[in-house]
């Protein structure tokens, strides 16, 4: 971590550099960090890295321990079946509502955040890829017409990353990572509803199955899918 530039709100700051941090594997998972120790590689106060850790405690990312400091959590094979079972759930019929209700602005909207990909892809940026990937589907839920929902998808996703695990730098190339993005913009474009809505819950699915192959292996991932098929035909998953 770098020290932070005397710009902006302490805490905001501390919150995305604590973030970055934790997606990148400067702070290890299930290890005891001391907020001091935190705040001198920052450079700031505690007062900006305990605001910042209540706030990444409320995303699912760290659990704070009292006069102790904060452990950064690592999800569970269950932590993410959940998750993007939670996310196939809500993100589908949002993509759906988000092909109908797409105004031309919206769509310039999407394309921005395709732009942005392409251009950390060009750059091999990986980190900045997943930022852009990351608000391509801000985008597109807050189209659906729901702020809340696209704010809690966005903290699963952090539950997610907060491991470290991504596809981005793993089995899946960035290429084949903006392929589905690229789909579902030209099916919103469309107004094709029933389409997007597919292609979305193929993409949160595959996401979902290669992570947990990578993490926890081949009997995880088909327990995973056990779920979903499960829950798809009305039962509640176990």
């Amino acid at each position: 971590m770098e020290p932070l530039l005397n710009e902006g709100s302490m805490a905001d700051r501390a919150t995305t550099a604590l973030r970055s941090a934790i997606l990148n594997g400067d702070l290890e998972p299930d290890t005891l960090h001391a907020v001091h120790s935190v705040a001198d590689r920052l450079g700031v106060s505690r007062t900006p890295v305990r605001e910042a850790l209540i706030r990444l405690a409320a995303d699912g990312m760290v659990r704070v321990h009292r006069n102790r400091g904060f452990v950064v959590l690592h999800s569970s094979a269950e932590d993410l079946r959940q998750i993007f079972l939670l996310r196939l759930l809500l993100e589908v019929p949002a993509t759906r509502a988000a092909a109908l209700l797409a105004k031309d602005s919206d769509i310039e909207a999407l394309e921005s955040d395709i732009e942005r990909m392409r251009e950390a892809m060009a750059e091999g940026d990986a980190e900045r890829f997943l930022r852009a990937d990351r608000q391509f589907h801000r985008t597109l839920l807050t189209i659906s017409g729901s702020s809340r929902l696209a704010e809690f998808v966005d903290s699963l996703r952090n539950v997610v990353l907060s491991t470290g695990v991504s596809t981005a730098n793993r089995s899946e190339s960035i290429e084949e990572i903006l392929e589905p993005h690229v789909e579902i913009l030209e099916l919103v474009r469309a107004h094709d509803a029933d389409g997007a809505a597919q292609s979305m819950h193929e993409h949160v699915q595959r996401t979902g199955e290669k992570l947990i192959r990578q993490e926890f292996g081949d009997l995880e991932t088909a327990t995973f899918q056990a779920v979903l098929a499960r829950f798809e035909i009305g039962e509640l998953p176990g």
